[in-house]
């Protein structure tokens, strides 16, 4: 999937190069991931938690058509999520290079445009854990499809000229992770999905 990415970030940047038209700009906003562990060695139930936090982003457009654009968007942030004190386990889960390639339908009406997206995400992770545990066989990616909706609006400045309202959801695929403890006789395997939506509100300068 990376190298599928790769390709249409690429292909992105050869359409930038060879039509006029298109935006780059900024976005900042609060994102609220949710995380459920689907299956257990240990246990078949399933548990639920979730973080929020502010985020921020930069995005490249190219229109296609009066109507179509292809983005870019690239949150380049690091964050972590880490089990609750109590545990015994102590273990965290870094997430980082959020990236996603989107097609962007608008349409405009009397008071500014409104727009859905639809795209693919992706991020890196890395699983930690203390206490003499260990992990192996661990998902090194995040990756899903991912809704939009949003809002845009002209500005009467020479810069910045557009203002955007959106909210995005991604589904992420599941991922799975083997921990074992220090003598490696005790395993236990672990798959788990997770969903991220966000607000926010982004400014950006055509070209």
């Amino acid at each position: 999937m990376k190298k599928i990415i790769t390709i249409l970030i690429t292909s992105l940047f050869f359409t930038i190069s060879a039509n006029a038209g298109g935006m780059i700009g900024v976005k900042a906003g609060l994102g609220d991931l949710e995380g459920t562990r689907t299956s257990n060695t240990e246990s078949s139930g399933s548990k639920t938690g979730s973080v929020d936090h502010e985020y921020a982003a930069i995005f490249a457009e190219a229109n296609v058509s009066d109507m179509i654009s292809l983005g870019f968007e690239l949150v380049p942030l690091k964050g972590q999520i880490s089990t609750k004190d109590d545990t015994a386990t102590d273990s965290k889960v870094t997430v980082k290079n959020l990236k996603t390639v989107y097609v962007l339908a608008s349409r405009e009406t009397s008071f500014g445009s409104v727009y859905g997206k639809l795209g693919y995400a992706s991020a890196d992770i890395t699983p930690q854990s203390n206490y003499g545990h260990t992990f192996s066989d661990a998902s090194d990616a995040l990756e899903g499809p991912m809704l939009g909706i949003g809002a845009q609006f002209s500005l009467p400045t020479p810069v910045i000229n557009i203002l955007r309202l959106e909210a995005t959801h991604t589904m992420f695929d599941d991922v799975k992770v083997t921990s074992a403890d220090a003598d490696g006789v005790n395993s236990d395997t672990r798959t788990g999905e997770a969903e991220l939506t966000t607000f926010s509100i982004s400014l950006a300068k055509t070209f």
